[in-house]
């Protein structure tokens, strides 16, 4: 089973034993479910067999909202980037809040709420002295350091003072 297709069992167990499905009895196994479970299906069966089920992306737009459109768009993305490797240097990150990615205010702002002063002025005056790490990740020019970077620079920090 795709790494993909596992992600979307975990959320819905019972779409497991509907997955080998495809192509034989594929009707009877979306009967009994709703709107937003046939798509997961649906969807699971492109996963495992892509040359052989199709999948249209109006499914989404039609029967999902919210976070479930988002993680299904995710799921797609991490499906060419893993299962087929057909992404093989990515370059598109979606950073949303609550993400594991600090800019360069809430650089600032993490570090200030550990104990040191900084504002996102201090920050880029550190980061354009060498002070502070490459930022992990940088997307239309902003600057993105991962929580991990973060985290590391603090406790480099605390032990000069």
């Amino acid at each position: 089973m795709k790494k993909t297709t596992q992600c979307i069992v975990v959320k819905f167990p019972t779409l497991e034993e509907k997955i080998e499905a495809y192509g034989s009895v594929e009707e009877k196994a979306l009967q009994s479910l709703g709107p937003m479970e046939q798509v997961f299906l649906k969807m699971a069966w492109f996963f495992e067999n892509p040359k052989k089920a199709d999948f249209d992306l109006a499914l989404l737009y039609k029967n999902l909202d919210n976070d479930w459109l988002e993680w299904a768009l995710e799921l797609v993305t991490q499906f060419f980037r893993e299962d087929t490797f057909l992404i093989q240097k990515p370059s598109l990150a979606i950073i949303k809040d609550g993400s594991d990615y600090l800019n360069q205010s809430q650089f600032a702002q993490y570090l200030t709420e550990q104990g040191l002063r900084y504002d996102r002025q201090k920050v880029n005056l550190y980061y354009e002295r060498g002070k502070i790490p490459e930022p992990d990740l940088r997307v239309a020019g902003t600057k993105y350091w991962s929580k991990t970077t973060a985290s590391k620079y603090l406790e480099q920090e605390k032990k000069h003072l």
